[in-house]
Order: structure tokens, then sequence, then C-alpha cells
């Protein structure tokens, strides 16, 4: 009797598991792993317009998100514990498991001091576009390491999504070359198949489109588009019905192009969102036929990163916010710099910001024999002076150990990257962001930018609603259901509460 006491006791406190999967069943892979990301999708988006939603459906007839709400087990406020949210980032942390100082994706892109130019996250120049500065293993590059039978494919408008979603050995990753309004691959892979042709010969003869300019019709023709293309991967390389466990990964890249022009409060953000419910019921019908039920499908949902409402929007909130131009700060601190170390002549001791991100003449410095930390710190307290700015951090303080406390420090530790990330990194304060050309954007560790939904269904899960969970633990969960190792550089945990 005190035995049974005990373990309920366990079980109470969260010791040991309720239930746990029998060897039987963990024995009993799915045949196929479809990751579904929409770029930019906040955690807050399934709630809000969750009564709107078709209904949730059957696993012979699914409905879209409210039968992943409803059906798996949902995590309604996963997060990115890192200092900066973007696709390519967010991306790289979904498949890999790990955090960009790890993996070394930081940003969508950082500039190069020895070149003078930008580095894109997926270009290579050998091959045009590739994975190789995704410094790690992905779930699915795990899984082919152990069966050799087994397909990993990706499709999305944009390049980096396909890309670091497929990892380093994905046998397809298909991205829209918008120009030649077709979809596209580079040479990093093998051939793409023959059938991929002639679905360009029939996208020819669509309309053309351009994503650039951000409509609601243009969204919901992107998104369209792209679950096309998944449905016709499916399809034509029968996924999911060979010997292995094959992995097919969506991203649905129109979310964001439109977000950024909208906000996230616009009516058309609702309409578009409440038509991907439509099409992601479509697919997953499409998904359910082709595999006879889906009781050998694992499906993931999730997103790369939120965003915050439009500045606009966020002060008719009462909500302290502004927009950066860093032209005049640019100038400031140049000539802060003269002032206090000699003039620097025709060069700007700060060569380039990007994202926050700040690039120091290092040449300049060593030519004037300054300790690189005086200079580093004299641009951080010029920032400090501006409004909008929270905090700044340096490589010096980087390279000391000097990170700042709470937050804002631990996310600092999981996302810089010395030679990539900048001289001076600006933390914005909550709402404050930098002007482009674009309404809204997404480049910091605030709530609105790094929560999203994760959902994760099939037979491995148990249906509800969880609490907490990072991003970073899609990868190694994924990789327990399959039976391999996690990515080489895997951060995250297994999500076992959501285990059957």
């Amino acid at each position: 009797m005190k035995r049974f006491l005990l373990s309920g006791l366990l079980i109470a406190l969260g010791t040991v598991p309720a239930s746990a999967l029998t060897a039987a069943e963990y024995a009993r892979r799915p045949k196929l792993v479809v990751v579904l990301v929409v770029d930019q999708f906040r955690a807050d988006y399934l709630s809000r317009f969750e009564k709107k939603f078709l209904p949730a459906g059957t696993a012979a007839k699914p409905g879209g998100f409210r039968f992943l709400m409803q059906q798996g087990a949902w995590f309604p406020s996963a997060e990115y514990d890192v200092l900066q949210c973007m696709t390519c980032p967010g991306h790289a942390m979904i498949a890999s498991g790990a955090r960009p100082a790890l993996n070394g994706i930081g940003t969508n892109d950082w500039f190069d001091p020895v070149t003078g130019k930008l580095v894109y996250c997926a270009e290579d120049s050998e091959f045009g576009r590739s994975p190789r500065r995704l410094l790690t293993t992905t779930f699915g590059d795990e899984l082919k390491n152990v069966h050799e039978k087994s397909r990993v494919m990706t499709v999305a408008l944009k390049d980096r999504s396909a890309i670091m979603l497929g990892g380093q050995r994905a046998d397809l990753a298909l991205w829209l070359d918008e120009a030649a309004w077709q979809w596209t691959s580079s040479k990093y892979y093998a051939e793409p198949p023959a059938w991929v042709g002639k679905f360009n010969e029939g996208l020819q003869k669509t309309p053309k489109l351009s994503f650039k300019v951000n409509t609601l019709p243009i969204a919901i023709a992107g998104t369209r588009m792209t679950l096309d293309a998944a449905k016709e991967i499916l399809k034509r390389e029968k996924l999911g019905r060979g010997p292995g466990t094959d992995v097919l990964g969506v991203s649905l890249s129109n979310h964001d192009m439109l977000g950024h022009q909208l906000g996230p409060n616009s009516p058309e953000m609702e309409r578009l969102t409440l038509e991907e419910d439509r099409q992601i019921a479509d697919f997953l019908r499409v998904l359910s036929q082709e595999m006879k039920g889906l009781q050998d499908v694992v499906i993931a949902f999730t997103a790369d990163h939120g965003i915050p409402p439009v500045s606009e929007v966020a002060k008719n909130f009462k909500i302290d916010t502004g927009l950066f131009d860093f032209l005049p700060v640019l100038r400031k601190i140049n000539e802060r710099l003269d002032k206090r170390f000699g003039s620097a002549g025709d060069k700007p001791w700060v060569l380039r910001t990007r994202l926050f991100h700040f690039f120091l003449d290092q040449e300049l410095i060593r030519k004037k024999k300054l300790a690189r930390a005086e200079v580093e710190d004299e641009v951080k307290q010029a920032l400090l002076a501006e409004p909008g700015v929270l905090q700044v951090f340096t490589r010096s303080e980087y390279d000391r150990g000097l990170f700042p406390p709470g937050l804002i420090g631990q996310q600092l530790k999981n996302s810089y990257i010395p030679g990539q990330s900048g001289d001076v990194v600006l933390i914005a304060k909550p709402f404050f962001m930098n002007k482009t050309g674009n309404a809204v954007t997404h480049m910091t560790g605030w709530s609105y930018d790094r929560t999203v939904p994760l959902i994760l269904y099939g037979r491995a899960f148990k249906p509800g609603v969880y609490a907490g969970g990072l991003v970073i633990d899609l990868a190694p969960t994924l990789s327990f259901v399959l039976g391999t190792l996690p990515p080489a550089m895997n951060e995250g945990r297994v999500l076992k509460e959501a285990l059957r």
C-alpha cells in the first residue's frame, strides 16, 4: 500500500511520468514528418482568430489550425531565447536545435569588414546558395545519416527558409526565382527531378506576381503557390511511402512579406491568417489522402519569429515607441570619436551599421595605436545617449565575459558570434525599431518577436495545451520520435510532457 502511495506521490510531483511509450510503440516510427512554418506568425494569432477557423474535422478530413490545436500537443507560447529573431536564424534553430552562438546563423546577413560587403546567411561562393554557413547538422541530416533510404525535401518562397530547414543533406530544396518565375534550387544539391521542370511550365502560364508589392491578394496567391508545390513534392516523390522515413519542410513566406507592410493589427493580416487556415486544411487533406490517413505522419507547426505592432498603433495603445534613424546618429558618433581620438580623415570610424550592429574600422584603430575597448566604449556611451536605447554591448565586453544580468545577458550569450556580430551591439527599448522601407520590422528578443506557437501532432503526442517550451526543443523531440541522435550541436530538450 505504501508503495502505491509513494508512486502516486511521485507522479503528482512530476518525478516520474504518469505514462510512457511502450518499447513497441516507440519502435513504430512515423513514415513521414511534415514541418510547417509560417513566417512571422505571432503566438497570439491562434487564440485571436480561433473562433473564425474551420472546424477541427478528423484525421480523414482535417481542418486547418483548429485541427492541429485540438488534436496536437499545443505550446501556445514557445520561445526563441535569443537577442534577435529573424527568418534565417529562426529556420536554422527549428531544424538544428542549436542557438546562433553555436550554429553560426545570427542574423539574415552581416557585414564583413575585410571585404567591405554584406554576407548573406545562405550565400555560397561556389554554389550560389547552400547551407554551408550553418555549422551543425539538423534533425533531417541525422535521420539520413543512419537511414540512407530516408529523404528530406523542402520548399519556400525564400531561399534561406528552404535551405536552413533542409540542412546539409537535403535531397531537394526549392525556392522561387521571382525574376524567372520558376521554382529553383542550387548546384549544391542534386539535380532537381524532371517533374520540377514540368511543374514550372505550368507556373509560367500563370500571371507573374511581384512579391515586393505586398498586397493581400498577392500574399494569398503566394501561399497557394507554396502549398501547391508542397503537394506536388508529396505526390511526385511519394514521400512517406518508401522504405525509410521521409521529411517534408514547408515554409509560408508571404505572411512575413505582408506583415512587414501592414503590421499584426491590420484587418488584412487577419484575413490572410484565415485564408492560410483554409489552405493548410486543404494541404492536410491531400496529405491524409496520399498517406491513407495520418496514423503514420508527424506534423510540426511553428513560426520563425513574431512581429511588434506598427509604431503608430503602439502610440495609440499609449506605448512608448519610436523609429531609429541611424544616419544622424552615425554622424554624431564619428564626430565624437574624431574629437576624442583625432580625425579619421576621409574614412569613418564606423564602417557600417546593420540590424543594430555597428562595425568599426579596425585598421584605423590599429593605425592610431588605440585600445579597441576604449573606442568601443566611446561608441557605447554615444549610443546610450540616444532615445530608445536600453543597453549597448561591445566585443571587448564579450571577450572579458562581461554580460549584463538577466534576460538580455542570457540572450547575448546565446546569440553573439565573434567575427560576425558587430563590434558594438545596440539593444533597443521595447517597441523601438530601425527605420526601414517597411512599416514594421522584427530584430529584437522582446516577447512580441520571440514568442511563437509550437504544435506537435502524431500518435506519439498527447493532445493538450502545454506551458513553456523553446523552439530549439522541436529538433531533439523529432529526433527522439525518429529514434535517431539529435543534431550535433543540439541544445534543446525532448518535450517529454507532450509524449504519450
